[in-house]
């Protein structure tokens, strides 16, 4: 499958195609058209929010955002609690229509997690701390726990993130995800001294038992597409795009 780019109320934002096939769930990830030329204004990232959330029929009051920590938290949402301080975690689970699950990016991975049979959802943010640790595959198994979803009947969407061809490490840290996932193969990888986290997180999917067929990598680098989205490692100063997913 192939990402879309759509454009809507004046935003630009891209979709999986195979996650539109579902006529309850709406997803999108935004572009950089908020702030062209360097980072926005606090006023005009809210109120770029408030239009992006608006495309999907939300207000930020139903949209469920979180303080990304680079950790392994996954959090359980039920209801929403406008005002409050965001709890820390990078990825949040639901099972309620109506509330948006959104996380920002500027290089980490965004995936999308789908169980049609139980209808629930995941949102999730993998930057390299938070795929070392496991965190899709954490989010997997909490959704099971929480929901009786079975991976085999799950749907994955893998959102722009930085590429193996712009994203160079240290040997030091090709070797952490080497030892600690040796099922990975990551031969390639610790002879350029590259990762590529999309498809490590799209090997946990297949690991964990998600059909291939059902998973839609858009492989589209944040750091090649300057045009398109933000990059920290490009940019070092930027905005960031936002991965929203909602049942209607």
């Amino acid at each position: 499958m192939t990402w879309q780019l759509v454009e809507s109320n004046g935003i630009r934002y891209c979709r999986s195609q195979l996650l539109a096939d579902f006529p309850w769930l709406q997803q999108g990830f935004s572009t950089r058209d908020q702030a062209p030329g360097g980072r926005a204004a606090a006023e005009t990232e809210q109120e770029y929010r408030r239009r992006f959330f608006g495309l999907f029929q939300l207000t930020p009051e139903q949209t469920q955002l979180v303080k990304q920590v680079h950790g392994d938290t996954v959090l359980k949402v039920e209801e929403l609690r406008p005002g409050k301080e965001w709890p820390e975690a990078d990825a949040m689970i639901t099972n309620r229509p109506g509330i948006g699950l959104a996380t920002v990016h500027a290089d980490c991975v965004p995936v999308i997690l789908v169980d049609p049979v139980h209808r629930a959802i995941a949102a999730v943010h993998a930057g390299w701390k938070g795929t070392l640790a496991g965190i899709i595959r954490k989010t997997v198994a909490r959704l099971g726990v929480e929901y009786g979803s079975v991976p085999a009947e799950c749907y994955a969407a893998i959102g722009p993130a930085i590429g193996s061809c712009c994203y160079r490490v240290s040997p030091e840290r090709v070797a952490l995800f080497a030892e600690k996932w040796p099922e990975l193969d990551l031969t390639a990888s610790r002879q350029e001294s590259t990762l590529d986290l999309a498809l490590i997180n799209q090997k946990f999917l297949e690991n964990c038992g998600f059909p291939p067929e059902q998973i839609d990598n858009a492989r589209l680098c944040t750091a090649c597409h300057h045009g398109d989205f933000y990059s920290f490692r490009r940019e070092q100063v930027t905005g960031r795009m936002l991965s929203l997913v909602v049942m209607k």
